[in-house]
């Protein structure tokens, strides 16, 4: 928050620019921005836990479709089922009659007989194999967390919107890459695709939200800002509705499924140019002031937007003729000053990463096969989960600005802690009783924790760092929260499968006690940073505030 009296006066003008609400063009470039990035790495994140069944036989060299249609006949029984390769798998049963799959009293049947197959399939466990089904998912990490650390450079070398265009192109490679994987068997082409695709994600992260914040005014930034995660959360919720078996959930359309989110970057391509550009890097970074002043006069939807420029001017000290030099990652983790809000952006980063969100969005099918819930029922389950995120977020909306950041993260993190205590409970029970009431409240509690995700620890990691940090080094502690973030889901996708076998229901109480240790640390070292400064976050933590210009000098990055 400013304390300028120059920024004050202009803010609280009654002709303000910097106070204007959302206009149309603001609304479309927000539209196409986030649709054309974030609905895409949603879809990313989404889409490949509804194709598991297929994938996970691809990457082993077997057909997909080969257990859908080739029975296997067991000795124990005259009764047709095919191999069980997966928990969650189809459980089909014919014999001499023809026998509705509706029939209440056969589905009974065929739980049970799934639930004895899995009992001996466990017994044959393989840690490695296990583990290899988390690769497609960790490799689309890493790309996301190389795609973060090397987004801020994109900006560098073009405007906002030519970085835009230069994030779609890994998109189109993905799906170029998968589809030749499906049609020519390569499996290394399907892990370029999720590499490929983590990138764009990744990248789109750093790269997206800075722009919205730089064409937003100061009146609507924070809305505009949400809209990013809101359309992940998107992404994530049309990924599994277009996964259905009756749309690309099948042996030969999964890679469709997949591949097919290109055509929201291809529609880009065309819309993206008439949008307008940052004014804040045309003034700061071309020194294009009247590039900067059609665009906000656009974006504003008023020819009186000196205020807003008065201001751009003053952001990027264009006034003066001097600039801000920004402190690298080495020079923050050696400054005491920078300490506590580097490790409470770490914290709550790693936090939304260990909270157990992505294991659910990623392995949910399995998930809800532990919980017992039906095989057909299970794609629906995940959709139920894609529309109580969007639901949440929506809401966290307007709750960001009236209950604060602080308790928005603490409160839902404690429910979050008995949720696992009781899930634990529940699928333990259903291990041996097989009921379809545990298996309903297993969903239930899985969404009430989709919830209090959703409203916290969903936008607000993302918000609370450059809050709580000076400007010269807001850059590099928002690098390092992504970091802990990346690295705690490339962690998570690689052993969740091994550990969600080994466990069952314990699993989790791996995710409940770090939360618990999350919340704890929180709870004392967490400011609340609703209308206040930096200023107010360092004497939270009793930091001493040095003057502007002496913490200026001080932190001078230096040559080697």
């Amino acid at each position: 928050m400013s304390t300028d009296p120059a920024v004050s006066r202009l803010q609280t003008s009654d002709e303000d620019s910097t106070q204007r609400g959302c206009t149309p063009w603001l609304l479309i470039s927000c539209v196409i921005l986030t649709l054309t990035t974030a609905f895409v790495f949603g879809w990313g994140l989404g889409a490949p836990n509804m194709y598991n069944h297929y994938t996970e036989r691809f990457i082993n060299d077997t057909d997909p479709c080969v257990h859908d249609k080739t029975p296997h006949l067991h000795s124990d029984t005259t009764t047709l089922v095919p191999e069980i390769v997966d928990n969650n798998e189809i459980i089909e049963k014919t014999d001499n009659e023809n026998v509705e799959s509706t029939d209440t009293e056969n589905d009974n049947m065929i739980e049970e007989r799934s639930h004895k197959r899995g009992r001996k399939h466990q017994e044959k466990f393989s840690f490695i194999n296990e583990l290899t089904k988390g690769i497609p998912q960790t490799v689309f990490l890493i790309g996301a967390f190389i795609g973060a650390l090397s987004g801020p450079f994109w900006p560098n070398i073009f405007d906002r919107k030519r970085t835009v265009f230069a994030n779609y192109l890994f998109c189109f490679a993905s799906s170029l890459a998968v589809l030749l994987a499906y049609y020519f068997g390569k499996t290394w082409l399907f892990y370029l695709s999720r590499l490929l695709l983590g990138y764009q994600g990744g990248m789109a992260c750093v790269v997206v939200p800075p722009f919205i914040g730089e064409i937003s005014s100061q009146r609507v930034r924070g809305a505009a800002g949400a809209a990013f995660q809101l359309s992940l959360t998107i992404g994530i919720l049309v990924a599994q509705v277009v996964g259905l078996p009756f749309i690309a959930g099948t042996c030969d359309r999964w890679a469709w499924g997949l591949g097919i989110v290109f055509l929201l970057p291809f529609i880009g391509l065309f819309l993206l140019f008439p949008i307008p550009n940052s004014p804040t890097q045309m003034i700061g970074k071309y020194n294009n002031e009247e590039q900067a002043i059609e665009d906000l006069k656009k974006l504003r939807g008023t020819p009186n937007i000196q205020a807003d420029l008065e201001l751009i001017r003053q952001q990027t000290r264009q006034v003066s003729g001097g600039k801000t030099e920004s402190l690298s990652i080495l020079q923050v983790l050696r400054s005491t000053h920078y300490r506590w809000p580097m490790l409470t952006t770490v914290i709550l980063q790693l936090a939304q990463a260990l909270s157990g969100v992505n294991a659910v969005f990623f392995y949910s099918s399995k998930m809800f096969a532990k919980a017992g819930i039906p095989h057909r029922s299970i794609p629906y389950a995940n959709i139920g989960t894609g529309i109580i995120n969007v639901l949440a977020t929506i809401v966290s909306i307007s709750l960001i600005e009236k209950l604060g950041r602080r308790a928005l993260v603490i409160y839902p993190m404690a429910v979050m802690v008995g949720v696992f205590a009781i899930l634990t409970v529940l699928v333990e029970l259903n291990e041996s009783r097989s009921s379809p009431t545990l298996g309903v409240l297993s969903v239930i509690f899985i969404l009430l924790f989709i919830v209090c995700f959703a409203v916290g620890l969903g936008p607000i990691p993302f918000l609370y760092g450059s809050e709580v940090t000076r400007p010269e080094a807001r850059d590099s502690i928002q690098s390092l929260g992504l970091v802990a973030n990346y690295v705690g889901n490339i962690l998570l996708s690689l052993f969740f499968p091994a550990l969600n076998s080994i466990l069952g229901g314990y699993v989790f109480l791996i995710f409940m006690v770090l939360v618990l240790l999350n919340v704890i640390f929180l709870w004392f070292k967490m400011p609340e940073t609703k209308n206040k400064s930096v200023e107010d976050a360092e004497r939270f933590w009793n930091i001493h505030v040095k003057p502007k210009e002496t913490l200026l000098t001080t932190t001078a990055p230096v040559t080697a």
